[in-house]
């Protein structure tokens, strides 16, 4: 079987050869400020609506400026992968933000098919795992769920 470059104006089943599926994932921190005069603070403290959320009230955000405030949110991105059942799936995960990130790959059984490992900022780490089952995988970061989490959607191979 050689390279799969292009299904069009094909019917029909295609077949995907069993290979390895490389991903680069970076774990990040999105944030975002403003000053109470352009908006007011949100009615409800979103680390109260997520574990995933952080908040930083007025006065809190930046010491020389009271009316400053900030939200923040931590992410893996890409959020979504598709593979199909029997690939070897290797995520190469770069940290960006964040000093710890408890982390592991939950398998469509609800078992964990990648041990848990800690992940620091500023350096590079691999995860990997055969896709056995179809279904969905979920990496999974402990302290900012259910935010940082990513889905790795494994296709039936026909």
């Amino acid at each position: 079987q050689g390279k799969l470059t292009s299904v069009e104006g094909k019917v029909g089943k295609v077949a995907v050869p069993a290979g390895e599926r490389m991903f680069m994932v970076t774990g990040a921190e999105l944030k975002g400020s403003t000053v109470t005069k352009d908006l007011a603070v949100p009615p409800t403290d979103p680390k109260t609506l997520s574990d995933g959320y952080r908040y930083k009230k007025p006065g809190d955000a930046d010491k020389s400026d009271a009316s400053k405030w900030e939200v923040s949110t931590y992410v893996w991105t890409p959020g979504a992968m598709t593979v199909f059942q029997g690939d070897k799936v290797t995520l190469r995960i770069f940290i960006i933000n964040g000093d710890k990130h408890t982390t592991w790959i939950e398998g469509p059984d609800g078992k964990e098919a990648v041990k848990e490992q800690t992940q620091n900022r500023g350096r590079e780490y691999v995860m990997s795992f055969t896709a056995s089952q179809a279904g969905a995988y979920m990496l999974h970061c402990n302290e900012h769920d259910p935010t940082m989490h990513s889905t790795i959607t494994v296709i039936p191979r026909s």
